[in-house]
């Protein structure tokens, strides 16, 4: 629903295999369903105090993981190409996937031949490899890629996309079938079996150490604050619409003091018409988001922060905006088809404006345009040290 608003002998390789394997079923936990909305609901219960111990036993795999592969205990392997890693340490909602796009952008205007690994969050495939996007058409749907993939696929021109979980093989296919410079993880910074170049961590200006601050599964913590002497560069997200003191950035500094910080805004740039899925034109024109001045909307999202996608849209000076947020990641449904056209009708809305990630799974629900429904493309924008941004991404290229 959504809300509105032993073995006899144990010797060291075993033991380095236990904690390896438990942190990978944390990790492969938080792939199998909604975490983030799952967690609400945990976190406001009586039972929190019960999941803190669990909390703890997680902290030390994690430390000890982490430990391990400082230690070269743990095997890191190293692909023949650039590796930028972007990732956070708190689970949703902090800007990771915007990033990964503008970055990718960034690249290929500077004549870089760039390709996204991602492990495809929640996609229906057996394929240990699958190839979503060569760069110039979709080659998977939807349920093959996962809902990240597919949206930057539909949305980057010229940029290979290949979803796996291991990301060593996905490069490596990335490297002998696309020829690229560069290869972009998006959410890789716990993924440490591969080698980067540079580690970039985005972290949201309302809650950059999770909310609570505890480890899972007690709060939103993948990893201790201290994770962040890993980073190159660490991006504040949103930092337009939720204002960071300069004491907090400064808190950010001291933990990565070698790290470049830097601010980031989500942009809003464009509105364009939901293609219904029968409709096989696409979208062909765009407008500004001068069209949702004065306007009545009604704000419809999946996503890890829905209260910073209605903070997004009052940027566009609006009349009013109603949210109708449901579960990161959610799979739309006819039931939610209608509780969206019961809810455009009580609202008095003129729009129901939806994200690109949230687009092609409203467009599978709706035959023909029969709600007003626009889809708002935003852009993350560096605002400071551009330069000494791009001189760490191409450095040593």
């Amino acid at each position: 629903m959504p809300k509105v608003v032993r073995k006899p002998s144990f010797n060291f390789t075993d033991f380095a295999t236990l904690v390896h394997l438990q942190t990978l079923f944390a990790m492969k936990f938080t792939d199998s369903f909604d975490l983030t909305s799952f967690q609400k609901r945990l976190l406001a219960s009586p039972l929190l105090f019960l999941l803190i111990p669990l909390s703890w036993l997680y902290g030390a795999s994690v430390w000890l993981r982490n430990r391990l592969y400082a230690l070269g205990l743990f095997k890191v392997l190293t692909l023949p190409c650039r590796v930028i890693s972007v990732g956070n340490i708190v689970v949703g909602g902090t800007g990771k996937t915007p990033a990964v796009i503008a970055l990718a952008k960034h690249l290929k205007k500077e004549k870089v031949r760039v390709a996204i690994l991602l492990r495809g969050y929640k996609r229906q495939s057996r394929e240990k490899v699958t190839i979503v996007s060569d760069g110039e058409r979709v080659c998977a749907s939807l349920k093959e890629s996962g809902d990240e993939a597919y949206m930057m696929a539909k949305h980057l021109s010229g940029i290979p996309i290949i979803v796996s979980r291991q990301r060593y093989q996905a490069g490596q296919v990335a490297l002998k079938r696309f020829g690229v410079d560069v290869l972009l993880l998006d959410d890789g910074f716990q993924h440490r079996q591969l080698a980067r170049d540079v580690d970039i961590l985005t972290l949201s200006t309302k809650h950059p150490f999770g909310d609570p601050q505890r480890l899972l599964p007690a709060g939103t913590l993948r990893e201790p604050p201290i994770a962040l002497r890993r980073a190159d560069i660490i991006l504040l997200t949103h930092t337009d619409i939720t204002h960071i003191s300069p004491s907090a950035k400064e808190v950010v500094k001291a933990l990565a003091p070698n790290a470049l910080v830097l601010e980031s805004i989500h942009q809003p740039m464009h509105v364009y018409p939901l293609v219904p899925k029968g409709e096989k034109k696409e979208v062909d024109f765009r407008s500004t988001v001068k069209v949702l001045e004065g306007k009545r909307i009604l704000a419809v999202c999946g996503i890890g922060q829905p209260e910073a996608f209605v903070a997004t849209l009052m940027r566009c000076s609006p009349k009013g905006v109603e949210l109708l947020a449901y579960p990161d990641h959610h799979d739309y449904t006819e039931a939610d088809m209608r509780q969206i056209g019961t809810a455009f009708q009580a609202a008095a809305a003129d729009l129901i404006v939806t994200t690109q990630k949230d687009e092609q799974k409203l467009a599978d629900l709706v035959a023909q345009q029969e709600l007003p429904i626009v889809v708002l493309e935003i852009a993350l924008v560096i605002t400071e040290a551009i330069e000494k941004f791009t001189e760490m991404l191409l450095s040593a290229h």
